[in-house]
């Protein structure tokens, strides 16, 4: 299962949808996109939830369950081919990478973006949180 930044900052900050990542977690085996994990960090230290160091520190304690994925070219060009459809599904960047990602690995996602099951003809399975 490839987590989505949606789903790794309702884990990280307690909020709906934390039982059902956690449980996810548990039974792994997890993934996760650099770029996803970019993307959270970005956003925890810029709503104020935690600083750098913090989220350092929560990462280190995650990637014990979860492997970080390198996004590399496969990702990439998987990704461009979401991130042109952005405008009909409200995708942001974040969200076609993840997409990508889980498309190249073969993945199914585990995220709180309801839009996502809205993408036509995803070769994977979206799950949500909540």
């Amino acid at each position: 299962m490839l987590l989505d930044a949606s789903a790794l900052l309702a884990y990280l900050t307690n909020e709906p949808g934390t039982d059902e990542v956690r449980a996810v977690l548990l039974e792994g085996p997890c993934w996760i996109s650099s770029v996803t994990l970019t993307e959270a960090e970005g956003k925890l230290v810029g709503r104020g939830d935690f600083t750098h160091g913090q989220v350092q520190d929560k990462y280190s304690a995650l990637l014990a369950l979860v492997r970080e994925e390198p996004f590399d070219s496969v990702c990439r060009a998987r990704a461009a081919f979401y991130y042109a459809r952005k405008s009909a599904y409200n995708l942001s960047l974040g969200d076609a990478a993840c997409l990508g990602t889980a498309e190249a690995l073969g993945l199914d996602v585990l995220t709180a973006e309801r839009g996502w099951a809205k993408v036509p003809d995803l070769p994977f399975k979206v799950h949500l949180i909540r």
